[in-house]
C-alpha cells in the first residue's frame, strides 16, 4: 500500500484526540488502518476508515502524544508510516 498523507491529529478537552488521514491505495487492496500512538498500536480500522477517535486516560498536562497510521493489504504488507501528527495536553 502507499503512504498515507495528510494525517492530522485534533486534541479535546475530554482528553479524546480525532485522527483523519487520506486513504491508501494498493495494486489488490487496502483491508484496513493500523494507528499508532507514540509507536505503540492502539488501533485498526476497516478498508474504508479514515478516521479514528483515541482517548487518553491519566494524561499529564503538557504531556506529548505522536500519532501515525499505516496502511496494510490482505496479504499482511504495511505501508510507509504516514506523516506524523502531535497533541498536547
Amino acid at each position: 500500500p502507499t503512504a498515507l498523507k495528510s494525517t492530522i491529529a485534533k486534541y479535546s478537552s475530554s482528553a479524546n484526540v480525532s485522527l483523519t488521514w487520506a486513504a491508501s491505495a494498493d495494486n489488490v487492496s487496502v483491508a484496513g488502518y493500523n494507528i499508532y500512538r507514540n509507536g505503540n498500536k492502539v488501533g485498526v480500522t476497516n478498508r474504508t476508515g479514515t478516521s479514528f477517535s483515541n482517548t487518553i486516560s491519566g494524561s499529564a498536562k503538557g504531556a506529548l502524544y505522536t500519532y501515525d497510521v499505516r496502511a496494510f493489504d490482505a496479504e499482511g504488507n504495511l505501508s510507509d508510516r504516514s506523516n506524523y501528527a502531535s497533541v498536547v495536553f
